[in-house]
């Protein structure tokens, strides 16, 4: 299986829910190829670099993402400026007049290290979003809140700790995540790795809220009351889940607890086509791992479907994959009981 290393670069009305497949006719090679053509410009005029990158587009779907598509393959990511950041943001949780008072000296630092360097944290790149798409005329918002990771967010909310961008194309809003689809930290090596994510480009909602909680529950865009609840307990995913195209549908917990021999229904939305053939799911309790094939689930009308019944108790990492990256993760507790029908029976012996 491949290794990777991941941590999170930390830093109006409403029409229908929408995503990227709304643009599924227009043809982004044109913006792609414009935006390729003026890698490593500087950020030294930003309304020069926003003419240069839309000028010869017609659309504001294609505008934006030639706007995207740069600041995705332009700028790196600043770890050590996010450590910084982070400690800060947890010192100040408490002192809001103090918090105020830092956060207005870190953005001219942002904007410092972004202009001079390249090089930024997730407001950075928000914020450059923001300006490109203003100057084109494209209305744009920052969206702060919260990402969820296997060590942030986890049962509760912590220090908000993550911004990206909603934008407005066809009188309807979409979120973008520029931060992590540019790449992530391989912390061994203290580097940034460049590896574009397309999936983060005009998600899905439902996709955007399994891993991102804003402070404003208007940016989720479900039409629906937020429930930070549903968000620290719900079940793991990666930005594998949107390069796949991956939403957790049941169970929509992260921690399970089941009984000897239940079964557990799994089940996954997929909204992209996938080879069911490049699907694995892999069931360890630290010790040993099981692979699940490809024969023993079934994708009925985009629902991934998998009955499993676990045999012994202890406690199980459940994992989706596809093409061997992690998508979605559950922990299963096996209770030393069973369940017949509504009845618990409990098992004493061991």
């Amino acid at each position: 299986m491949k290794r990777f290393i991941f941590i999170l670069i930390a830093f109006v009305g409403f029409s229908a829910i929408s995503q990227q497949s709304d643009f599924n006719t227009i043809d982004f090679k044109k913006g792609d190829s414009i935006s390729e053509l003026y890698n490593y410009a500087a950020l030294k005029n930003l309304p020069v670099l926003a003419h240069n990158l839309t000028f010869h587009l017609d659309s504001d779907v294609e505008k934006f993402r030639a706007i995207y598509k740069w600041v995705c393959f332009n700028i790196e990511g600043d770890y050590g400026f996010y450590l910084k950041t982070t400690r800060n943001r947890k010192k100040f949780k408490n002192d809001s007049l103090a918090f105020t008072n830092w956060n207005k000296t870190l953005q001219k630092r942002v904007f410092k290290q972004l202009v001079d360097n390249q090089k930024t944290i997730c407001s950075g790149y928000a914020y450059l979003i923001k300006e490109l798409a203003s100057l084109s005329g494209i209305e744009c918002e920052i969206v702060n809140g919260y990402s969820r990771s296997p060590s942030s967010q986890i049962g509760e909310l912590g220090v908000a700790n993550h911004s990206w961008n909603a934008v407005k194309l066809n009188n309807k809003w979409y979120l973008v995540d520029a931060t992590l689809a540019s790449g992530y930290f391989n912390v061994n090596e203290n580097q940034f790795i460049k590896n574009y994510n397309d999936g983060y480009f005009l998600a899905s909602p439902e996709q955007f809220s399994k891993s991102h909680f804003p402070l404003d529950s208007k940016w989720l865009l479900l039409g629906e009351k937020s429930c930070a609840d549903e968000f620290v307990n719900g079940a793991m995913v990666y930005g594998s889940s949107f390069k796949y195209g991956v939403v957790p549908v049941y169970p929509n917990t992260l921690k399970i607890e089941v009984f000897k021999d239940e079964t557990i229904p799994f089940q996954l939305k997929i909204l992209k086509g996938i080879n069911l053939n490049d699907v694995q799911l892999y069931v360890s309790n630290g010790v040993t791992k099981e692979a699940i094939q490809s024969g023993d689930f079934t994708c009925v009308d985009g629902i991934l479907k998998l009955n499993y019944s676990f045999r012994t108790r202890g406690h199980y990492d459940f994992h989706v994959l596809i093409d061997d990256e992690v998508v979605v993760s559950y922990a299963v507790r096996v209770l030393k009981g069973c369940k017949v029908g509504k009845v618990i029976v409990f098992n004493n012996s061991k």
